[in-house]
């Protein structure tokens, strides 16, 4: 199972700038197909301040196109779906085709190197498929790999795809058929999986039964953009929503379910608070977390109301599957828990964290919002400041001393707690941080808070960018970058009086050594080992301890000794204790791997290479092994 890492405010730049060079180059292919057969992202051009073209244009020419169709008697309709279709992309065979058109090998390779990254399985392995579900440079990428269905033709059938969904529109069942039967052979060409329970065809008596309709998630969001003042939502507008829920549900009593949902979330969205509304979704809360968001919105308009509670109460006792379910039934929560007796509520929440499957950071935020709230500010903060995830940190700073909505605490009270996250090692922690300082910042006095020399340099690069500081930070090198913020070892160290001459090559290592860290693992172990060579070279030579012995450690005619054996030397071992456990491991993965010789001298064996796992369970000492030869390197310089 592909899951896909919580993208952070640099990974989407980087993203939306590869991808603004992929779909410039796609631009002349996707207009063949745009407003014809494809109607889902559309490349709004390089001049154009948007992405993409606007979805009410999309959608309503998708819609105009059916309509034709469907007047032109083709009411036999089919629709072609695929299964977890952003999760299963190839990125080999993505690379394979975004290279027709991108004639830059080094953006494709610094593409599919990020996209290793951001998707990765429940052990945290690199799996190579797979794109990012929420970023808009996913759509894109979606939208090339699918090109090869727009380009085939199906003989006697209508063709309209919007992103990942496919309508089929034919004068026969036949047609129809045949067309389904092609696309998923093209899909298993693809690697792609079609869903087959939804594919099924059908002969449509009205346009009504044709036309989609406006994609939920956007008439949710129409929905909140209304102005109270110019809505007409009065008793008649109620009356209309009241029929539009009742006719989304099937079956009757306990039986009840949805039949339509997108007029079910239609109805829900607008409909005002009623009792017997409230009764008619409650079991859907444990049925259908899919609708989580739209159910729990629909009971926060109940405000403190104890029915409103017990309905969600009802359901996070039952333990909701997914988690994003259970984030949106807390929140709704927060605004329902009645005034007094509220301690069966509490005791729900409290717990729930441990009770879930996915432990993921999206329980946790609404659970510590929840329980932030609940108590004093200072309490607050002692909450946030014991969270480990700087993800988690800065969204419950937001939501409980932000500029969120329903913010119950100042800013002015947490300037302290702002102030030492200022200097976390996570850039977009710390810059998010001093913005909320600076916010509070009087601009008619003296600056009343400066950053430390502690501070991360994403924040000294803020200070610049508002105008508060004249020289940008000292530019990070390759090994400050690679030790400091990737491998979250927060000592500084001159890099260039610590290596000399060989500062340089151990750099090009350094850049080499992560560009495998998601390729052959026999490679990797193989770089790293003499990525550590360089380190400990330097290191033993600048130590006052360690250079006379290792000078002493070298065979006669050689400037400096086997890596294996003063790594197993005992001066050296006195120095780095741990680390050099870690070194040696290394060190005899590399001499075992089919790299380092054809046969091993032990058992004269052929060798072989290192697996996946061997690899990650090695990489594990990275960070301890490193940071103790920091520390250790840092004393003498």
């Amino acid at each position: 199972m592909c899951r896909e890492a919580l993208s952070n405010l640099r990974d989407l730049i980087v993203y939306q700038a590869i991808l603004n060079r992929v779909a410039a180059a796609f631009e002349s292919e996707q207009r063949k197909f745009a407003f014809k057969r494809s109607f889902g992202a559309i490349f709004a051009g390089k001049s154009s301040p948007f992405f993409y073209r606007s979805w009410k244009t999309s959608h309503g020419k998708y819609n105009d196109a059916m309509t034709a169709a469907f007047e032109s008697r083709n009411d036999f309709v089919a629709d072609f779906d695929l299964v977890s279709f952003y999760e299963l992309i190839d990125h080999s065979l993505l690379s394979e085709r975004l290279g027709k058109r991108v004639k830059s090998p080094e953006l494709l390779k610094l593409l599919i190197r990020c996209l290793r990254k951001w998707t990765t399985d429940t052990g945290g392995a690199h799996v190579g498929h797979g794109v990012p579900q929420g970023p808009e440079p996913s759509a894109f990428l979606a939208e090339c790999f699918l090109f090869h269905f727009d380009g085939q033709h199906y003989r006697d059938v209508k063709y309209f795809r919007y992103v990942d969904d496919i309508r089929l529109m034919a004068k026969g069942e036949v047609p129809l058929r045949r067309a389904l039967l092609r696309l998923d052979l093209q899909s298993k060409e693809l690697g792609l999986v079609p869903q087959a329970q939804k594919i099924e065809c059908r002969q449509a008596k009205k346009l009504d039964d044709v036309l989609k309709t406006i994609p939920s998630a956007l008439a949710a969001a129409g929905a909140d953009e209304q102005d109270p003042k110019d809505s007409k939502d009065k008793a008649g507008s109620q009356k209309t929503f009241l029929k539009a829920f009742r006719e989304s549900l099937e079956g009757k009593g306990k039986k009840t379910s949805i039949g339509d949902v997108t007029k079910f979330k239609y109805a829900l969205n607008r409909l005002n608070p009623r009792r017997h509304v409230l009764r008619r979704i409650s079991p859907f809360l444990v049925l259908r977390p899919d609708l989580s968001w739209v159910l729990s919105n629909y009971i926060r308009r109940f405000g403190r109301d104890a029915e409103a509670a017990d309905v969600l109460l009802s359901a996070l006792q039952r333990d909701p599957t997914y988690d994003a379910a259970a984030a949106n039934y807390i929140d709704a929560m927060d605004i329902c828990e009645p005034e007094a007796n509220h301690t069966k509520y509490r005791r729900v929440i409290e717990t729930a964290k441990r009770r879930s499957e996915e432990r993921s950071i999206t329980l946790r935020i609404a659970t510590l919002t929840f329980r932030g709230r609940r108590r004093s500010p200072t309490e607050a903060i002692k909450l946030i400041e014991a969270e480990p995830d700087p993800r988690v940190k800065g969204i419950v700073i937001h939501r409980l001393f932000g500029s969120h909505g329903n913010a119950p605490f100042s800013k002015s009270l947490c300037h302290a707690m702002l102030g030492r996250e200022t200097e976390s090692s996570d850039p977009d922690l710390a810059r998010f941080s001093a913005a909320l300082l600076l916010d509070e910042w009087p601009w008619f006095k003296p600056l009343s808070w400066s950053p430390t020399s502690n501070a991360n340099r994403s924040v000294a690069l803020l200070m610049q960018g508002i105008g508060l500081r004249k020289r940008a930070p000292k530019r990070l090198g390759v090994l400050d970058i690679f030790f400091r913020e990737r491998l979250k070892i927060g000592m500084d160290i001159s890099w260039r009086k610590a290596l000399g001459k060989d500062w340089r090559e151990t750099e090009r290592r350094c850049l080499r050594l992560q560009e495998l860290l998601i390729g052959d693992p026999t490679t990797r172990i193989t770089l790293l080992d003499t990525f550590n060579e360089l380190l400990i070279q330097n290191f033993s030579t600048r130590h006052p301890a360690l250079k006379a012995p290792f000078a002493a450690a070298a065979l006669p005619k050689a400037k400096v000794p086997e890596l294996g054996n003063w790594l197993n030397n005992g001066h050296f071992t006195m120095q780095l204790p741990k680390a050099s456990k870690w070194f040696v491991a290394i060190h005899n993965a590399r001499v075992e791997g089919e790299l380092a010789h054809a046969k091993a001298k032990k058992t004269g064996l052929p060798t072989r290479p290192i697996s996946y796992k061997q690899a990650d369970k090695l990489m594990r000492g990275a960070q301890g092994a490193w940071a103790e030869l920091v520390r250790e390197w840092k004393k003498v310089l």
